[in-house]
């Protein structure tokens, strides 16, 4: 069960650039896509945000602008829908899905990137 849950993860592209939910079609789209995982990016690179062991994106800076919030609520509206669509296809709940993403962005982290583990604690791997 495992294996097909990360399998469709990896064919949704969760695993290997992130999601983002946007209305539109086009350049638009994918150009909006861009902007928010580089401003997520950037922000994970100054340690305002992190993965965390749920799946999703958390801001760690209570001082985080506007726009990274904004970037980061999108990723995660589409993280949540992939996951929503994977855990119907494979007839498991949402937060097993979730989960197993949360363990696989964490281990895939950058070095110097914020992620919070089982703990509920921000480490710098």
């Amino acid at each position: 069960m495992k294996k097909l849950i990360i399998a469709g993860l990896a064919a949704s592209g969760l695993l290997v650039g992130g999601a983002v939910a946007l209305h539109g079609t086009g350049t638009n789209v994918a150009e909006a896509r861009m902007n928010a995982k580089s401003i997520v990016d950037a922000a994970k690179a100054r340690g305002e945000v992190g993965e965390q062991i749920d799946g999703y994106l958390g801001i760690i800076a209570a001082d985080a602008s506007r726009e990274v919030r904004a970037a980061v609520n999108e990723i995660n509206i589409g993280r949540k829908q992939v996951y929503t669509r994977l855990a119907r296809e494979q007839n498991v709940r949402i937060e097993v899905v979730a989960r197993l993403t949360g363990e696989k962005q964490i281990a895939k982290a950058g070095p110097g990137e914020m992620v919070l583990g089982e703990d509920g604690q921000w480490t710098r791997k």
